[in-house]
């Protein structure tokens, strides 16, 4: 019985194993190559390294025999003739598809939790194909021991896709949290709820800027409990979107446990339902006692649009010289978006030279690629190697809603004390996805890389980044007379402690070179 583990220069197990450890992946794509195969002199040396398991790290030694198994298991099915039998006739490139999608995970994989052995996945190999019978009649079949097959990995981002959703994927290469984000452009309160609670209700994952929900302090982590008197838990996603949504100035009564113990008791909401669009950025220039002003900005999310609205921002602020004081970059539920949007974002601010973020791949400890401004395409980013507009003092305002792409940038700068970071700890999220295809239109979405901070600080394993000043409260009071934002106010008296640039030697940057005005 052939297999596609046999095919002619396999894919290396990049990152999984031991420089002892290569003849393991070499006896990965021997083991279940046709039975008239005769090994070659290179091969038989190998084998004769195979006898000896202290050549070999435990995990990949026990992951050989597994897969060892796996070859005694496929030439059992083979004596059996169950991919010959009728009604079978798509058996074989069924099987040979899980094996493609089982190699690829070993190839490419990237575990931030550090669980992933060698060993275990091997046996998952054998331990799906066995649930089918031994046979993946049809392409329903295949499909199904390929979201097992995935779904082992315990890895929420990593997924296989049929070739509906896999083509879409492509189609749309936008990180799925900011297509959701562009998506909400329609009549409700702004609410993304998720899952159920054990402890009851929906679990919110995040209010959208400028909504009703989050003016009403709904955050990430609550459960609504109730929507119009009817239990959340009992509801689909679907049904509570039809039931959050409606005319422009109508109303919709819900019940709100906050994140945290349980004892604390449930507010009842009632909260009008209004268009939401979401632009990219707000901006406004906020007062300080001296007369001076601070340029504040709230960037919704990473996209062109955004980086284009806040260099125009940061130049016109230029531009009025000493009087405006320094900048706050309001990150607070931006749920990220287009990385390399946060890389060239970075250069408005500092040095576009300066690294922004480091991506580790496939367990290694050593860096793939090293992210800074300079480093992006021209044609794309024509104005990055032109340097930063501003020197001025910089806060960012983070929450536990700032992910992805907002971490990368809020760490970026803060590593080059370029700026303080006022808020809560944020989400968390420094991980990469890719999308890798099988052949028949279908494809696996991986995570496949993490981001370090320039100083190597791995966002995903502690848990995002800890604010240099701790500040909770939610985005309400910059555009609304008489509602005071604590982190905002927390903000200007960083700013306007800071010393202000020398009016002698002071000097505004071009907007479009960067270099200082003569």
């Amino acid at each position: 019985m052939s297999s596609w583990l046999g095919v002619a220069n396999p894919p290396a197990l990049a990152g999984q194993l031991s420089a002892a450890d290569q003849t393991y992946e070499r006896e990965i794509h021997r083991l279940a190559r046709p039975k008239s195969h005769i090994p070659s002199s290179d091969e038989q040396a190998a084998l004769q390294l195979l006898m000896d398991p202290d050549m070999f790290t435990d995990d990949a030694w026990q992951a050989m025999v597994k897969l060892q198994r796996y070859a005694q298991y496929l030439e059992t099915l083979a004596d059996a003739g169950v991919e010959e039998a009728p009604g079978c006739e798509s058996c074989a490139a069924n099987r040979m598809m899980l094996e493609r999608a089982w190699q690829t995970v070993a190839n490419e994989f990237y575990d931030p939790a550090g669980r992933f052995s060698q060993q275990a996945w091997a046996g998952q190999l054998q331990a799906v194909l066995a649930q089918h019978g031994g046979a993946l009649h049809s392409k329903a079949e295949a499909y199904s021991a390929l979201r097992e097959l995935l779904g082992s990995l315990g890895d929420r981002y990593s997924t296989f896709m049929e070739p509906a959703a896999f083509r879409r994927a492509l189609r749309q290469p936008m990180p799925a949290a900011e297509r959701d984000y562009l998506a909400a452009q329609f009549v409700g309160v702004g609410v993304q709820l998720g899952g159920v609670s054990p402890q009851g209700g929906r679990l919110v994952e995040a209010p959208l800027v400028e909504s009703p929900a989050e003016a009403a302090g709904i955050r990430r982590g609550d459960r609504v409990l109730e929507i119009e008197g009817i239990p959340a838990e009992s509801l689909t996603l679907d049904e509570t979107t039809t039931l959050l949504r409606g005319p422009a100035g109508s109303s919709v009564g819900l019940t709100v446990a906050p994140r945290g113990p349980a004892q604390q008791s449930p507010r009842q909401l009632l909260l009008e339902r209004r268009p939401l669009p979401q632009p990219a950025v707000k901006e406004a220039q906020l007062p300080l006692p001296d007369g001076r002003v601070v340029q504040y900005v709230r960037l919704h999310y990473f996209t062109h649009e955004a980086t284009g609205a806040l260099a125009q921002v940061v130049a016109s602020a230029e531009a009025e010289g000493q009087r405006v004081a320094g900048y706050v970059l309001d990150l607070r539920n931006n749920p990220g978006g287009v990385f390399e949007e946060a890389v060239a974002i970075a250069s408005l601010f500092q040095d576009p030279m300066s690294p922004v973020a480091e991506t580790v791949r496939s367990g290694s400890s050593l860096v793939d690629v090293v992210w800074r401004p300079a480093g992006l395409s021209p044609a794309s980013w024509p104005d990055v190697l032109a340097g930063p507009l501003t020197s001025k003092p910089l806060v960012l305002l983070v929450n536990s809603n700032s992910a992805s792409a907002s971490e990368v940038l809020a760490g970026g700068l803060r590593d080059y004390n370029r700026a303080v970071i006022v808020g809560e700890r944020t989400f968390g999220k420094g991980l990469v996805q890719y999308y890798f295809p099988m052949g028949d239109g279908s494809g696996l979405k991986l995570t496949a890389a993490k981001y370090l901070t320039p100083k190597a600080y791995d966002i995903t394993k502690f848990g995002g980044l800890t604010p240099d000043f701790a500040c909770k409260d939610y985005p309400h009071g910059v555009f609304t007379p008489g509602r005071a934002d604590r982190c905002v106010t927390s903000a200007l008296g960083y700013i306007m402690a800071a010393p202000a640039p020398d009016p002698l030697s002071y000097s505004p940057l071009y907007a479009s070179t960067g270099t200082e005005k003569p």
